[in-house]
């Protein structure tokens, strides 16, 4: 003799495709005024993953308007890294120690590192040509550890270059090491170490995805990023200026409910189905088989009281 109930799934699904939903703002406003308008009204600066971002991001887009749109893309003057990004090889702070010339500007058009003989930095254009100081984590020697390349080459050269004969470009993580790096760099020279900064997402996501116009980024006019008229090209413009915008709103988290009928033959004839112990014991049986057929972590399940305040019914002899 069999027993039926019924039992609810309560859940949260995303709709599928889960797609940002992009918003094209009319409103002139500088770079960081978009920013903070994005994060209030929606989730933030449009941040683009692919083409097919791209597309729908420029189908958004007045039909009457051919201007430049602020978009989420921007270069921080202080958004410094290290090529070496295994952060256990860092301690506590060593990743944002930083040791500057005096004399050093900081130009916005100047995204990589150069040391010299006393051990203080440098930023400079990327595709000058100098020799580069390797990191070889695979000797416990102190001595052997920081390398100084033969060839004089780009900071992306060089860095192929550590990464293809040693472990990566040196990180410099304190001032001894600051020092010891200088006492290898030839008297009067620059040499390359591991730091410098890329292009960031207002919303700090690592896409990768880009999509300048010919000539662009010059470096030279801003570090902040806009489309550029229908095309959609990027190019990087003052930050100050003012544009429309366009932001995104993470997709929308709908709640849903479904009741499935659940049909019970109980073994032991003389189990107690109204004992609450029991039905949970049997709620978290029936969550444990479906997990394993795919259910998600986050479906929550329950028991649904039906109009004679009872669980479960027994089914007569016949009926179903």
């Amino acid at each position: 003799m069999g027993w039926r109930t019924l039992l609810l799934l309560t859940g949260l699904f995303l709709p599928s495709p889960c797609h940002p939903q992009y918003h094209f703002v009319n409103m002139r406003k500088n770079w960081n005024e978009a920013q903070r308008y994005c994060r209030d009204k929606y989730t933030d600066l449009a941040t683009i993953d692919n083409m097919e971002d791209m597309n729908r991001l420029i189908n958004t887009v007045d039909s009457g308007y051919n201007g430049s749109a602020w978009i989420g893309l921007y270069n921080g003057v202080n958004s410094w890294r290290w090529s070496l990004e295994d952060m256990d090889y860092y301690g506590e702070g060593e990743a944002e120690f930083r040791n500057w010339d005096s004399s050093d500007g900081k130009y916005i058009d100047q995204h990589c590192v150069a040391t010299g003989e006393y051990g203080t930095w440098w930023d400079l254009i990327c595709n000058q040509n100098h020799s580069s100081v390797c990191y070889n984590g695979k000797t416990t020697i102190i001595s052997e550890r920081f390398i100084l390349s033969n060839e004089s080459m780009t900071w992306d050269e060089g860095q192929s270059y550590c990464r293809q004969h040693y472990t990566d470009m040196a990180s410099v993580r304190n001032l001894a090491e600051s020092r010891k790096i200088g006492n290898i760099v030839p008297k009067g020279n620059w040499v390359w170490i591991g730091l410098f900064r890329d292009w960031s997402w207002s919303d700090q996501s690592n896409s990768s995805f880009r999509y300048w116009r010919s000539g662009a980024p010059n470096n030279r006019y801003g570090y902040c990023v806009s489309m550029f008229d229908k095309s959609g090209k990027w190019v990087d413009y003052t930050c100050g200026t003012k544009l429309p915008f366009c932001c995104y709103g993470a997709p929308a988290v709908m709640k849903t409910q479904q009741v499935v009928r659940v049909k019970l033959t109980p073994k032991d004839q003389n189990m107690v189905l109204t004992d609450p112990a029991i039905q949970e014991a049997i709620l978290q049986q029936i969550k444990k088989e479906l997990t394993g057929k795919g259910m998600s972590d986050d479906v929550k399940l329950r028991w649904k009281e039906q109009p004679d305040g009872n669980i479960f019914h027994k089914e007569e002899k016949g009926k179903k």
